[in-house]
């Protein structure tokens, strides 16, 4: 309270000082008006001039009376018979001044009628613009966090204060304040000066169209009131955010729609494989046990042994397989359970290559261990499906009677295993989409290769999932190299 009286007594003084001013330069100028024997009618228009300016630099209706009275005094005072009197006997002079106090306060009137449109206008002129350039805001605006960031500043700096956005990305969701809950779910505003609430300090007004509510905005009414004029603007700039969260809702919606056909149609895929290249080995299997079955005791030994193992590669096949789609599943699920444990380095590669050894065929297969004894902490049965996957990629890949390396060696505080083969490569163009789903021509084109392409999406997942890394490049023997990096375990205090 006593900075707003200190304020309004400041504007008193200055106003008082501005009007005294003119005062005294109006007098000055009218006395040398009539030594030069001007006409009392030509000083009373000096005096005039004096009340509008008075009116333009105050901006006050009140001065600008007060102004006319004291000009009107003081040409009585000096310039009518008799002068230094307030007497005046010459009724033309009475008319004269009665004229000219009415003249003031009509002009004056108009005057400052005239100042406060002025002010109005570029009021409105000036909030129009704020909320154009809010609105074109707007227009970059995503995601609800930054609708809400930019919609508070925005609010901020139209009004001058203190604003909360609060927005409901679901009907799940219930705001923490009970006020707001109250005029979200009412659609109506409450508190600092409503009917609902109104001893309230804040202000709640709903964002919402004609259909839903999607959030309120708190003004922090404490010593201060949202003028009438001002809710205009603030249900204009509400318009906006409603818009704005109506268009990233339906993103929101097109990229649901999105991912949701991507999923029918990765489904859709995984099924067409699946079908596909079951119907191979089952047939095979089919066949094979059937041809058996049929013919026992007919046969040679060496055509039973041979059909036998035919029958124990595609089984092998299989179960891969399905040991794929069921991490897959996993994976895509969150359901992927990792238990680590201590594993020598030697360990795994021997288990990974005694599972692939009746898939070798023409190849040759070479191993590579370091001398060392190295301990690393991973999910042992996952990982070494991880090094089964690289091997058997390379051995269907790489092409016929190709040599397939399986090394592992330490660098720095990594362990770095590598499958390499000298085949055909990887095609430049390719190289990005080989860990992708079902992704199977990453080395030749054409539907010859069996595989659903999940296996080396499924080794990127375990591997990064364990606190590693997967790559692939083309090596200098022209074949393809895929190189894990794992952490590894400190030896210390063993």
């Amino acid at each position: 309270m006593s900075h707003e009286y200190g304020k309004e007594v400041a504007q008193f003084v200055g106003a008082w000082m501005k009007v005294a001013i003119i005062w005294v330069l109006s007098t000055m100028l009218a006395i040398l008006m009539s030594r030069a024997g001007l006409r009392a009618e030509n000083l009373l228009l000096v005096y005039l001039v004096g009340v509008l300016i008075s009116i333009v630099l105050t901006g006050s209706l009140t001065w600008g009376i007060l102004s006319a009275f004291v000009f009107a005094l003081t040409f009585n005072y000096l310039f009518t018979e008799p002068k230094l009197t307030f007497h005046m006997y010459d009724a033309n002079y009475a008319i004269s001044v009665l004229i000219f106090v009415v003249v003031a306060v009509i002009v004056s009137t108009l005057m400052v009628k005239l100042q406060r449109q002025m002010q109005i206008a570029n009021k409105k002129r000036e909030i129009t613009s704020k909320i154009n350039t809010i609105g074109n805001g707007f227009l970059n605006v995503s995601g609800f966090d930054e609708i809400k960031r930019y919609s508070e500043e925005s609010l901020a700096g139209l009004t001058g204060k203190r604003v909360t956005v609060m927005l409901k990305e679901s009907e799940r969701e219930e705001f923490p304040n009970a006020l707001a809950e109250w005029c979200y779910n009412q659609s109506l505003p409450c508190g600092h000066g409503e009917c609902q609430f109104p001893g309230d300090s804040g202000l709640y007004i709903p964002i919402k169209n004609r259909e839903k509510t999607y959030g309120v905005i708190v003004f922090d009414c404490t010593d201060w009131s949202l003028r009438e004029e001002e809710k205009v603007y603030v249900d204009t700039v509400i318009s906006q955010i409603t818009l704005v969260i109506e268009r990233e809702q339906l993103s929101r919606e097109k990229e649901n729609n999105r991912i949701q056909m991507e999923r029918e149609r990765l489904k859709s895929t995984l099924l067409r494989s699946i079908s596909h290249d079951l119907r191979t080995p089952l047939t095979g299997i089919g066949s094979n046990a059937g041809f058996l079955c049929d013919n026992i005791g007919i046969i040679d030994q060496d055509t039973v042994r041979g059909m036998l193992k035919d029958i124990c590669k595609d089984t092998e096949w299989l179960s891969t397989m399905v040991e794929n789609l069921l991490n897959l599943t996993r994976i895509q699920e969150g359901r992927l359970d990792i238990n680590k444990t201590k594993e020598v380095v030697d360990d795994i590669i021997g288990s990974a290559v005694k599972l692939v050894s009746k898939r070798v065929g023409t190849h040759r297969l070479k191993t590579k261990t370091p001398e060392e004894i190295l301990l690393f902490s991973v999910d042992g049965r996952l990982f070494i499906q991880v090094l089964v996957n690289l091997l058997d990629n390379a051995f269907r890949h790489s092409g016929e009677g190709t040599t397939v390396t399986i090394s592992a060696e330490r660098v720095g505080n990594n362990i770095r295993f590598q499958v390499s083969d000298d085949g055909v490569g990887i095609p430049e163009g390719k190289m990005a989409q080989i860990f992708d789903n079902f992704f199977t021509t990453a080395y030749q084109d054409g539907d010859r290769q069996r595989g659903v392409g999940l296996g080396l999406t499924i080794c990127k997942a375990i591997v990064e999932a364990q606190g590693g890394r997967i790559s692939a490049f083309n090596n200098s023997a022209g074949g393809a190299t895929f190189s894990v990096e794992m952490p590894m375990e400190d030896m210390k205090g063993e």
